[in-house]
């Protein structure tokens, strides 16, 4: 059977979310229908055929299942990190930075991003196509003579104008174009998230940290340059990739810092989790709705069962960084 349901945020990882991994339940706080829920990992970060490739002599869920493959063995790292609470391994530390990868290169927020320029590009381009009756019937004929086109196909050019000029259309990205963008990326991106530093966190008793739909957060190391400038790149110094790894710890990946592991306390994981809010695409996953956050307009600890009434949150900007 064809698997059709693809998770892009994988459910082994997900599952260092949950309070009891025999029976895995996320707190889900959803900021597009401003609901909080209880659900199991594998109803979540999931698109229909996000994998799916069309490629002749393999089943259309090859990639989907390789993926699964390594999510087999990424599985197995994570549950060593979490209970030793520790990177140190080297061979799980690269599972964990594949990962870190593949969510940097292969998310929905990029896949939207790629199609709306794709999209622009080819609008622009019927747009010229279809600015005089000479140039659009010289369109028509090199389509033809090519093959893009039947013989009998529709030259009304005062109709096609029209729906061009009004937007009558839709242009669409298929999966294989975004993944043939997506997978030659890894290659390059993979060594700008192994040539960081970690600092690891360990949250305190009772404390707990949050995961999202797109739990890569990279942002400017200087707080102010947060506000000031545009989201950063991988490649650029000054700047921090923060990303959790469980509900009982995060991690920190700089140029400049060096490798450590240290506990952290409450008003610590507050803050990563608030970065982790802002930077989410449209929902966040946590053990229980007790985590602490704090965002940049209120200095106090918050509850996260308290994020939806929230007077500050829905003024943010979900794209402010990547």
């Amino acid at each position: 059977m064809t698997a059709r349901k693809h998770h892009y945020v994988p459910q082994c990882y997900l599952k260092g979310f949950v309070a009891d991994r025999e029976k895995p339940k996320l707190f889900v706080v959803d900021l597009g229908t401003r609901r909080t829920f209880e659900t199991a990992p594998a109803n979540v970060a999931a698109e229909r055929d996000f994998h799916t490739i069309d490629i002749e002599g393999l089943a259309p869920d090859a990639l989907e299942n390789a993926f699964s493959e390594f999510e087999t063995r990424l599985d197995e790292a994570l549950k060593r990190i979490v209970a030793a609470r520790s990177i140190a391994n080297d061979n799980d530390r690269a599972l964990v930075f594949e990962l870190i990868t593949l969510m940097a290169t292969k998310n929905p927020r990029l896949r939207e991003n790629f199609s709306d320029m794709r999209a622009q590009t080819a609008k622009m381009i019927m747009d010229l196509a279809t600015s005089t009756p000479e140039r659009w019937a010289a369109q028509i004929r090199a389509a033809k003579k090519d093959g893009f086109l039947v013989r009998d196909a529709d030259e009304d050019y005062d109709r096609i104008r029209e729906s061009v000029e009004r937007g009558e259309y839709e242009i669409e990205t298929p999966t294989m174009e975004h993944l043939r963008a997506e997978l030659p990326t890894f290659e390059k991106v993979m060594p700008l998230i192994a040539e960081r530093k970690w600092m690891m966190f360990r949250a305190p008793p009772g404390s707990s940290f949050v995961t999202s739909d797109h739990p890569m957060c990279l942002m400017w190391a200087n707080p102010e340059e947060r506000r000031r400038f545009s989201p950063p790149g991988l490649a650029l110094a000054k700047t921090q990739l923060l990303f959790p790894i469980s509900h009982e710890l995060a991690m920190i990946g700089a140029f400049e810092m060096r490798d450590e592991e240290r506990d952290t306390d409450v008003s610590h994981v507050a803050q990563i989790n608030g970065s982790i809010f802002l930077r989410c695409m449209r929902q966040v996953y946590a053990r229980d709705g007790g985590f602490p956050y704090k965002l940049n307009h209120n200095a106090e600890i918050r509850r996260g069962d308290q994020l939806l009434d929230d007077p500050g949150l829905f003024g943010r900007n979900p794209t402010a960084s990547g």
